[in-house]
């Protein structure tokens, strides 16, 4: 039985809100990456290649390289939304670790089948608002497989992916074709307003030196969804920079 993916997060937080200023989230975020390295090292290889049709901004076929655990299902399952850059490295450690935690784990790519290799200079050349109906389809076409459990789909984004992932949030409620379990975030970027009633519950995991797409938009939009009722926590790791999980990285990088 898969451990459940909010008390894995939970052990890995350093500040919800209301949060300090303190600085013990350096070891417990050193222990989430080395877990992501050794659950790796001990998970299965990849499986098939999944086609998810999507129709905006234009038709296309997208793909989705798929993650399944051994064992009886059906199993949880999380959809991965790479980065501005493409699926990159780490995007296929937190599958494997989810993989070998018992859930099914989606790497959808959602560039290639639109002709696109990065928009980091130009995120608006795909939108996270346009981009957040890729999410929908995904859960879709996970729904209908037997080895996953179709009402406990999350997706989770990281950086152009968190931001779709926030406007998935916004937008659940026009696609109960897909309901989605949860939503989490890794510094994404959180301009947009709050979804309305029945919006699934929303982490997102923040970096205090983030000079991408800083924290505080962010630590904003959730006390704002606090007041207004919605479940949305923030966790702020406060020397973490922007893509702290992105273990491929090895210094500073420049966009143009």
């Amino acid at each position: 039985m898969p451990i459940p993916l909010a008390a894995v997060l939970q052990a890995t937080r350093a500040h919800s809100l209301p949060f300090s200023t303190g600085a013990r989230s350096v070891p417990l975020l050193a222990f989430l990456l080395l877990a992501l390295v050794l659950g790796a090292a001990r998970a299965a290889i990849a499986g098939e290649s999944l086609g998810i049709a999507v129709t905006r901004p234009a038709a296309a076929t997208l793909t989705g390289e798929l993650f399944t655990p051994g064992g009886d299902g059906p199993h949880p399952a999380v959809i991965l939304l790479h980065g501005c850059n493409g699926v990159s490295p780490h995007m296929k450690v937190w599958a494997t670790w989810l993989q070998a935690e018992g859930y099914v784990a989606l790497v959808l790519d959602s560039f290639s089948g639109r002709g696109l290799k990065t928009v980091c200079g130009n995120p608006l050349a795909l939108p996270g608002s346009v981009r957040a109906d890729d999410v929908f389809a995904a859960a879709a076409r996970l729904g209908a497989l037997k080895e996953v459990a179709g009402s406990r789909i999350a997706a989770m984004g990281f950086s152009h992916g968190g931001w779709t992932a926030l406007w998935a949030w916004r937008t659940a409620g026009r696609h109960p074709e897909a309901r989605l379990r949860a939503l989490i975030a890794l510094y994404p970027a959180c301009g947009g307003g709050l979804p309305g009633g029945g919006a699934p519950p929303l982490l997102m995991l923040l970096g205090g030196q983030d000079d991408w797409t800083p924290a505080e938009p962010c630590l904003g939009l959730a006390e704002a969804a606090r007041l207004a009722g919605r479940s949305v926590s923030a966790v702020l790791y406060p020397e973490a920079r922007h893509a702290f999980d992105a273990v491929n990285l090895r210094g500073p990088l420049h966009v143009a």
